[in-house]
């Protein structure tokens, strides 16, 4: 794992935006009423409804799920930054980076021995493979973003 001193700039950066989220929210679902939306992302309506009034946010699993079924960035979705194409495409289609898997699944185990809690499997796994589709076209894999996630989906 690469980790550099930009860590604490990055996590400025690419910091939770709730300010935004409505409306990347709001984007992300598009055409689809809102019913049908949320329960694609096994999310109650009502739930899903204060999401978009910016009356309440997602835990990190809601999140990651809302990220795949609407085919957006984890990334902007929470922040604002990057492009909202997630790129699944080419991660579903394209092989597996051994080592990429390797140094993300030690970040989480490493975030989540640093917080002192654990995980369900399906909760590690969704959190794993959003990370894997953030960094699948990152030069490294920084710390503090990573332990940010961790701690939001536990």
């Amino acid at each position: 794992m690469t980790t550099n001193n930009q860590d604490s700039d990055l996590t400025r950066e690419a910091c939770w935006d709730a300010a935004g989220f409505a409306t990347r929210l709001a984007r992300a679902k598009g055409m689809l009423s809102t019913n049908a939306f949320a329960q694609k992302c096994g999310i109650s309506e009502s739930i899903f409804r204060k999401y978009l009034a910016g009356a309440s946010v997602p835990g990190a699993d809601k999140l990651v799920d809302i990220a795949r079924v609407a085919g957006v960035s984890l990334l902007w979705l929470a922040t604002g930054q990057g492009r909202a194409e997630d790129g699944t495409d080419t991660m579903v289609r394209g092989p597996v980076d051994v080592m990429l898997l390797e140094t993300l699944l030690e970040s989480v185990e490493a975030g989540l021995d640093e917080i002192g809690t654990a995980l369900t499997p399906t909760k590690k796994a969704k959190l794993v493979a959003a990370l894997y589709s953030l960094y699948r076209s990152s030069e490294d894999v920084r710390k503090a973003p990573v332990l940010e996630l961790v701690r939001l989906a536990s």
